[in-house]
């Protein structure tokens, strides 16, 4: 993801630093389980997670079922395909339990 702008807790502009999550695990701040939204594996779980040292994003899980996935559940990244169309596969972050 391009880094924001601008920081939502002191005001700087353009004065980020990189942070790669790529390796840090996290926590399931909430959830919720989507079993009408179009997914190649229903039902579609999305979590909230707070990554450990900082940082939240909503995510999707995969390799996991719905009674796996609770407030507190401990996740880590994963890159994963998304869907494919006209012979173009499409990646992107999931999670999924540690």
């Amino acid at each position: 993801m391009p880094p924001r702008r601008v920081c939502v807790g002191c005001g700087a502009v353009d004065d980020m630093d990189r942070a790669p999550l790529a390796d840090r695990p996290g926590t399931v701040a909430t959830y919720t389980v989507d079993r009408l939204a179009f997914s190649p594996s229903p039902p579609m779980i999305d979590v909230v997670v707070d990554f450990d040292g900082g940082g939240r994003y909503t995510l999707e899980v995969t390799d996991a079922a719905p009674e796996e996935i609770e407030i507190g559940t401990r996740l880590k990244l994963t890159f994963r395909r998304l869907y494919t169309t006209g012979g173009v596969h499409n990646y992107f972050w999931k999670v999924r339990p540690i």
